[in-house]
Order: C-alpha cells, then sequence, then structure tokens
C-alpha cells in the first residue's frame, strides 16, 4: 500500500511538473474566490497558453466560464501581476470563439498581458437581467466585478484593465467601462450596439431574445414602460462617464462603391446578408460616435466602406486597436 501511495504522489507531481513547464497552470490549487462567494470549479488546459475556467456565479446562479490566454512567465505563485484585457464575444459566441476565429493569440504573443473571454449568456449581451423584476442572469455582475476579484486573487491580475467587445458585446464593453468609471484604461467596440434605445437596436434586441427562446422582455422590460432599465443599459445615455476613457470604435458601412450591400465570401456562413447588417449597425455606431464629439469626448475611430457583420473583420479590427489598448495597459 505504502508503494502504491508513493508511485501515486509521483505521478501527480510528474503532471503538476509536465503543465507548468508548457506554460500552463496545472490546477492552481483551484485558486480564486470572488467576495460574493463566487468561486473556481475547474481549470482545464486547451494550450500551452491557454485554460477554460468553469466558476461557480451566485450572480448568475450558476456556473460560468472563461478562457484566459496567459503571458509568458505567468505562474499562480509569481511574485509579480498582470494586466487584464477583457474579450466580450456577441451573440451567439462562446468563450472560445475570440481564439478559435481570430488572430489574437499571434497579436498578442509575448505580451504582459492576461487575456480574458468571459461568457456572457444568452445572445451575448452582458448585462444584469430584469427578468420581470426577479433578476437571477446578472452577467455584467459576474463579468465586472465577480470575474475580476477571481482573476486577482487566484490567477496574478493586476488592477489595470481594459475591455473590448463586438457586436451586441461591443455595446457591453462601453456599458461596463462606463457604469464602472475608472476601473478600465481603455475600451474598443467594433460593429458595436453602442446605442441601445435607438429602434433598429431595440428591434435587434427583441429579436435576439426570441432567436434564444427567451422572452422578448426578460433583458430589459418594456423599452416604454421600463425606459429607465433600458437607458441604464445604454452607452450613448452613458457615454458622459467614457470621459478620461481610451476609446476606439470600429465599423464598416456594409456598401460597395457602388453603394449595393457587401457580401462575404461564400467561405463565411456567418451571415446570409451581413453588408445589410453591418449598414443598420453603422448607423448604431455613427450616433454614438456624433455624442462623444458633442460631449467633447474624444475618441480613435476605424470607419471604413463595405465590410460585413462578421468574425474576419472584427479580428482585423481588434490587429487595429491593439496598439492602444496595449499602450493603455503599461501606461
Amino acid at each position: 500500500m505504502r508503494f502504491v501511495r508513493l508511485a501515486l504522489a509521483l505521478c501527480v507531481a510528474s503532471a503538476v511538473i509536465s503543465a507548468f513547464a508548457t506554460g500552463v497552470a496545472a490546477a492552481s490549487t483551484i485558486a480564486g474566490t470572488a467576495s460574493d462567494g463566487a468561486y473556481v470549479v475547474s481549470e482545464t488546459p486547451v494550450d500551452s497558453r491557454t485554460i477554460d475556467v468553469t466558476i461557480y456565479s451566485p450572480a448568475v446562479n450558476g456556473d460560468a466560464g472563461v478562457e484566459l490566454m496567459l503571458p509568458p512567465g505567468w505562474s499562480p505563485t509569481a511574485s509579480q501581476t498582470w494586466p487584464v484585457l477583457y474579450l466580450l464575444h456577441g451573440c451567439c459566441d462562446t468563450a472560445q470563439t475570440w481564439r478559435q476565429k481570430t488572430n489574437i493569440e499571434q497579436e498578442t504573443a509575448g505580451a504582459p498581458v492576461i487575456l480574458a473571454s468571459p461568457d456572457g449568456g444568452p445572445a451575448g449581451l452582458y448585462t444584469n437581467w430584469w427578468n420581470n423584476g426577479r433578476r437571477g442572469e446578472n452577467w455584467q455582475t459576474f463579468t465586472a466585478v465577480e470575474l475580476p476579484q477571481i482573476l486577482q486573487s487566484g490567477f496574478r491580475a493586476g488592477a489595470a484593465r481594459d475591455i473590448v467587445g463586438l457586436s451586441t458585446g461591443g455595446g457591453a464593453a462601453l456599458a461596463i467601462a462606463a457604469t464602472y468609471h475608472g476601473q478600465y484604461r481603455a475600451v474598443a467596440s467594433y460593429s458595436g450596439m453602442d446605442c441601445t434605445e435607438l429602434p433598429q437596436t431595440e428591434a435587434a434586441v427583441t429579436y435576439l431574445m426570441l432567436a434564444n427562446n427567451v422572452p422578448a422582455l426578460a433583458v430589459w422590460g418594456s423599452p416604454i414602460f421600463n425606459f429607465n432599465i433600458w437607458a441604464a443599459n445604454d452607452p450613448c445615455a452613458l457615454a458622459g462617464q467614457l470621459r478620461g476613457t481610451r476609446i476606439f470604435l470600429s465599423t464598416g458601412n456594409g456598401l460597395t462603391s457602388a453603394g449595393l450591400p457587401d457580401t462575404c465570401p461564400s467561405s463565411n456562413p456567418d451571415q446570409t446578408e451581413p453588408g445589410l447588417l453591418e449598414s443598420a449597425v453603422a448607423t448604431v455606431v455613427y450616433t454614438f460616435a456624433a455624442d462623444l464629439i458633442v460631449r467633447g469626448i474624444p475618441y480613435t475611430s476605424n470607419f471604413y466602406s463595405g465590410g460585413c457583420h462578421a468574425w474576419p473583420w472584427w479580428s482585423t479590427a481588434f490587429d487595429e486597436s491593439w496598439p492602444m489598448l496595449e499602450s493603455a495597459l503599461r501606461a
């Protein structure tokens, strides 16, 4: 029996050493907690840099995931800390989609930054649901409160952070950076739902809820009778709270030089009419940009002709914004 226990201990030690040798956290003793009781349930290595982490979240009343891409030299027992770049997906993607559909691993290779891509709930809105007053799915709280505390307590995250997002996650990134003013040094929105009280975005939220088999008014209630909830989640209404935060906005206009809707390559199945969709999104982004101008809040833009509401364009937009984001984290 003593021999069996010794052999088992040697196997465990070997596994730990092997995992650290590849640069991946070998179960940092499942560390990481938040003040409301959120804690790490499991860690699954994906590759030499990446871990999928499952977190029990009181905010969402269940498990939620985040994919972490770790910097060179990272260790759960390191004496130093690293800044964090939060990556929000859109509808109807997952915490893994940023890695799977962009070149972000290559673009950020060698950077001393933790990349964190959390789940955003159905439709990727990263918001606290109204749920007819019952609440219960507080994805913004998970993303902006629980997750940073877990990363700081268990994954050597520092206080410096940026946040970016695309499509529904783009508006969410702006809303979170505004709501938690001063906690994010920079924010970027790519083809984002940047003004949620516009008619086209109200219609989009309703459609996305129904498409995900969720009651249409579950997220923020009625745009008329619950207008205060919609306003509390509207980046346009919150824009003044972004003063002092570096802002990057990107969108195509979805139109060719002939003024016709652009089309994606046939190999891209993300959308059936992506040019038309990007054209609608562009009007929302331009409205938000105009609101910033009126308020005297500076921003950096990447507005271009054509384009599709799809990952290849968002990957390029991230590449354009990365120098600004990295500079903010190192400031």
